[in-house]
């Protein structure tokens, strides 16, 4: 057991204890309310294993504590709850030594050639074209998708889509000159067939099958190229 990496469980479900405090509450419940809901929620740390069982037997994934408010927007969509509200960006957590994800980057710079041969034989189809970089300001850092606007001899222009609220000085519907040293990851959504998205098909391998099946549904993917 102490070699096995520990994941926190909400007894019960986190997303069962927002649904109950949102009905009592008789309104959406606010990003701090979600919050401090999930801070004093009873949570026990278990293995991975046993996590993925309990989801098994509950029939669900709970929500991601690192996630709750954009996990609950999603919910809310799911069960139909008025008014929609929107869930901000999802965050992904890796840690710096993660040799694995590391080669994720890698993969994707080499493979700048093909995103761009894509990019050039898109033929005004609605395709989607993103990367993945860096946004930092004083109090904050984060790695966020966007749109590619441009594509240059050395880089990207790129329009930012979706942003932590926690950014100050970034906006939604800004464009960002992003050179190719600084793309962390590619990706292309045509016709529910990823290409690229290196980052996405390694978060999606650490998952079971449950798992995969609630993440291809999330990015609309039924197929990687």
């Amino acid at each position: 057991m102490k070699d096995k990496e520990l994941v926190p469980l909400f007894v019960p479900a986190l997303g069962a204890i927002l649904i109950n405090a949102e009905d009592k509450k008789e309104c959406p419940l606010s990003e701090q309310e979600v919050i401090d809901i999930r801070d004093k929620a009873a949570v026990i740390m278990v293995t991975s294993e046993h996590a993925a069982k309990m989801a098994e037997s509950r029939g669900y994934l709970d929500i991601d504590p690192e996630n709750c408010w954009y996990d609950w927007q999603m919910l809310r969509r799911e069960l139909g709850r008025k008014p929609d509200i929107d869930p901000g960006a999802r965050f992904s957590y890796i840690k710096n030594d993660d040799q694995e994800f590391q080669q994720t980057v890698i993969y994707a710079r080499k493979s700048l050639p093909a995103f761009r041969e894509i990019l050039s034989n898109r033929n005004g189809n609605d395709i989607f074209p993103l990367v993945k970089a860096l946004l930092s300001e004083p109090d904050c850092r984060a790695y966020i998708w966007l749109v590619v606007s441009e594509d240059r001899a050395d880089g990207f222009l790129a329009k930012i889509f979706e942003l932590p609220s926690s950014f100050k000085q970034f906006k939604v519907g800004q464009e960002i000159d992003i050179p190719d040293t600084d793309v962390q990851d590619w990706m292309v959504n045509d016709n529910e067939t990823l290409y690229g998205g290196y980052s996405l098909r390694y978060n999606r391998s650490k998952m079971d099958a449950t798992g995969q099946e609630a993440f291809d549904k999330h990015i609309g993917v039924k197929a990687y190229a």
